[in-house]
């Protein structure tokens, strides 16, 4: 259409005024609508600026807040009282074998194992059970021996006194030989009754337990003190639990452990220290104790990792929350409510920790109480000066950065006492929003 206008006009200059004047007006209105729309909305108004100043007072290691300024900061109180504490110390373990149950079976005499009747490693092993069948030269000629001493002492019976005391000492001379090669008394006295000597000695396990290691073959030969088994009883058991450095102290012998397996959920065993060892590892920081523990059964199996639990009471003693205590690394502090505004810094003496509970062993009295919650914020007050000041009116811009919002307050126990504060927190302080909205006339 506007092409048909300026075809009927003639004049060029003409059709560039027109053009002009037709940008011109939709830039305009343009304006004109966006002015309208925007300024006719309702101005969001900040008026936390006109709610009164938060207050704190600072002198030495007093701090006194009203109640804005308690409020914003989250102060909240608990009274020190006298508790009865119980130091849970919760590690980790492994199963081992009992060291002290660890035995060889071993040879008593030489000669070449023509059967073995136990032959593989697990295999539980009775005491005086038959291990294997050995022909051995010493064993027979023992037996020979024994023999030839009964039948000379049936023999010279009529002989005169001493020679026949001669004769009864070789005899128990030569049956001490065959009990000292292990054979046993049944076996003398069936060898007495029959008069016929044993091609193969039956070789008996002097111990009994669970085989860890089988060290000989059929047909292989062995002497006297070779080693042939090596045996474990699994009855009790030993599990070496990890103590960090600072526990070391709650840690005694004798005192019972707890200790649980997921291989077996819901079910507990128990054991006492028998050892802590005298040296603390230098990498990790933890010293390894010992807990003997009973195994009915063999279902605590070694090397099976385990949990462990370790109770020791700490007697009874004053305790406060451990969010009170403030440890600069060279003083250990409180801050005492000395009425409800007012808190004054205290130095303490603390004892160990348990249960979200410290003891402390001097430095405060039962019933006194101490702020367990906004303690850091006012101990930085008696560093920085009072924060919130007396901010409020846009004007006065510096004054919003020394404000604490009340979201920051950290969590504390229910248990804790909250000092009395507004029903509503008031918004953090700051630039007149609403007085600013008006800059854009």
């Amino acid at each position: 259409m506007l092409d048909n206008l300026l075809s009927k006009l003639g004049d060029t200059t003409t059709k560039k005024r027109l053009l002009v004047g037709a940008v011109l007006g939709a830039l305009v209105a343009g304006s004109f609508g966006y002015y309208t729309y925007y300024h006719k909305k309702p101005a969001m108004v900040d008026h936390s600026a006109h709610q009164g100043p938060s207050s704190v007072e600072v002198a030495g290691d007093v701090v006194k807040l009203d109640a804005k300024a308690r409020q914003l900061a989250g102060v909240q109180t608990s009274q020190v009282v006298s508790k009865q504490l119980n130091k849970e110390i919760k590690t980790t373990g492994k199963v081992a074998f009992n060291e002290s149950g660890r035995t060889y079976i071993t040879s008593r005499v030489e000669g070449r194992i023509d059967e073995l009747y136990i032959n593989a490693d697990g295999d539980y092993i009775a005491p005086g059970q038959a291990i294997a069948a050995v022909y051995s030269p010493t064993y027979i000629a023992a037996q020979e021996e024994y023999l030839l001493a009964i039948d000379t002492v049936n023999k010279l019976r009529g002989a005169s006194k001493d020679i026949a005391q001669l004769n009864n000492k070789l005899l128990q001379a030569a049956k001490r030989k065959l009990e000292l090669l292990g054979v046993p008394s049944d076996d003398i006295a069936h060898l007495e009754h029959t008069r016929q000597p044993n091609t193969h000695m039956l070789v008996r396990a002097q111990f009994g337990g669970t085989v860890l290691e089988k060290l000989l073959l059929p047909g292989g030969y062995i002497m006297p003190g070779d080693k042939l088994f090596t045996l474990s009883d699994l009855s009790t058991v030993w599990m070496y639990a990890d103590i960090y450095e600072k526990d070391l102290s709650s840690v005694k012998v004798g005192q019972e452990v707890v200790v649980s397996s997921t291989a077996y959920p819901g079910e507990k065993f128990t054991g006492r220290i028998t050892f802590i060892n005298p040296v603390l590892d230098d990498g990790s920081r933890i010293v390894k104790v010992r807990v003997e523990m009973a195994n009915p059964g063999g279902v605590l199996k070694p090397n099976m990792f385990v949990d462990a639990v370790i109770n020791t009471p700490l007697g009874e003693s004053l305790v406060v929350p451990e969010s009170s205590l403030l440890d600069t690394g060279t003083r250990q502090v409180v801050y005492v409510a000395q009425g409800e505004d007012t808190f004054a810094k205290r130095d303490v003496v603390v004892g160990k920790e348990a249960g979200g509970f410290i003891q402390i062993l001097s430095g405060l009295q039962p019933g006194e109480t101490v702020v367990t919650a906004a303690t850091f914020l006012i101990d930085s007050q008696t560093q920085l000066g009072g924060f919130g000041g007396h901010g409020g009116h846009g004007g006065h811009g510096g004054s919003k950065s020394n404000q604490v919002p009340a979201s920051t307050a950290p969590n504390t126990p229910a248990a804790n006492t909250p000092i009395k504060q507004h029903p509503t927190a008031p918004a953090a302080q700051g630039d007149h929003s609403g007085h600013n909205g008006h800059s854009g006339h």
